[in-house]
């Protein structure tokens, strides 16, 4: 690894794109929740935006969030996250037969910590940084690194860490 682990850069045109299209999707969705009365669709809404959000963290986001001017945003994001969760929650409407579809908002916070848990493991079992694997390829998206066994098993275990947290209520 040529950078420490934990390091400030400015944010380049990726960053900025991505977080200047994440707050107008925020915005666009926040308004659409509000102002929509069908409750069906606004657990939809809600469900896929947290879930999505903690997808593209790890497919598209990876290289950013080693960034710590990134991850704070983000962490920010989290805790606003975690601040609607715990508006929503009590909202009888939105609970679907699986649990209650604010659920995933909890879990941004907890994701992004185990993000970086993820890549101190990955920095100290091989001295790289943590990757995504990309299907049908042997090299990640942006750095061109080989995707080894130890990025993959990180890569399940944020994958399934996920998905077991939308089911724990």
């Amino acid at each position: 690894m040529s950078q420490p682990i934990f390091y400030f850069n400015k944010l380049n045109i990726w960053d900025k794109i991505t977080i200047t299209l994440y707050i107008f999707l925020t915005i666009g969705l926040g308004y659409y929740f509000v102002y929509n009365s069908n409750y069906e669709a606004k657990r939809d809404i809600i469900s896929i935006y947290a879930f999505g959000t903690q997808i593209f963290f790890y497919f598209f986001n990876y290289k950013s969030l080693r960034n710590l001017n990134v991850y704070f945003f983000w962490i920010t994001v989290g805790l606003l996250h975690l601040f609607l969760y715990y508006q929503l929650r009590e909202i009888p409407m939105l609970q679907n037969m699986r649990g209650h579809s604010a659920t995933g908002l909890r879990n941004t916070i907890i994701l992004l910590f185990l993000f970086q848990i993820l890549r101190f493991i990955s920095a100290k079992t091989q001295g790289q940084e943590l990757v995504c694997p990309s299907r049908g390829s042997r090299t990640d998206l942006f750095d061109e690194r080989r995707v080894t066994f130890i990025d993959f098993g990180l890569f399940v275990i944020y994958f399934l860490a996920t998905v077991v947290l939308l089911v724990i209520d």
